[in-house]
């Protein structure tokens, strides 16, 4: 993947997103976005890469597997940089599934039939804080989701956030009423209640 991220000034940043995540196999029935990489996620060039963001928690939840880190030679769940959040390691249903590497969890997550991708594809922004972006250049959305027409729903993994600036940058699209706009909050609120909730996604 490619994406980048580099700093001008006072914890600000100029960023651009990660490549598309679609599966070349499984026709994908739903797009998930976020709004752009945090430090950690560009660092590790992964989605959804700080061991206490819940997204590939929820998903092993959903899909069978435990969420492995980027020392799979260490002993699960020491296997992040820093230690996920005592509140999703008590809330797991799945203790004794299959811990993958992050290869294999976008394998189950897109042969599944559901791709990744983020709203912006470039601008600035202070740390990791999606409140901050600015001067924002937006990804092809319309476009890759025209190149699979299969894709009927976008679901946004960070929530109001990303799902506000879709919306602004994307106005015109939207009057075409071609999909629907699902909710998602993967990364607040309490991790028992969003695995009940996002386990029910299609």
């Amino acid at each position: 993947m490619n994406g980048t991220r580099e700093l001008l000034e006072d914890s600000r940043y100029r960023v651009s997103s990660f490549d598309p995540i679609v599966s070349p196999v499984v026709a994908p029935h739903t797009l998930i976005v976020g709004t752009m990489p945090s430090i950690t996620s560009h660092g590790l060039n992964v989605y959804y890469g700080h061991a206490s963001n819940v997204f590939w928690w929820i998903a092993g939840e959903a899909l069978g597997f435990r969420r492995g880190g980027p020392h799979m030679e260490r002993e699960w769940p020491d296997q992040f940089q820093t230690k996920p959040a005592k509140d999703i390691l008590s809330g797991l249903f799945q203790v004794s599934a299959p811990i993958l590497s992050y290869q294999d969890q976008v394998a189950q997550l897109t042969g599944a039939g559901f791709a990744l991708w983020d709203v912006v594809k470039e601008c600035g922004i202070k740390n990791s804080d999606d409140t901050s972006i600015r001067d924002c250049t937006p990804n092809d959305i319309k476009g890759l989701v025209e190149r699979h027409p299969s894709i009927t729903k976008i679901v946004f993994a960070s929530g109001k956030t990303s799902a506000k600036l879709f919306a602004k940058l994307n106005k015109g699209w939207l009057k075409e009423g071609q999909f629907k706009l699902g909710g998602g909050e993967f990364t607040i609120s309490t991790f028992s209640n969003k695995v009940l909730r996002q386990s029910a996604l299609p």
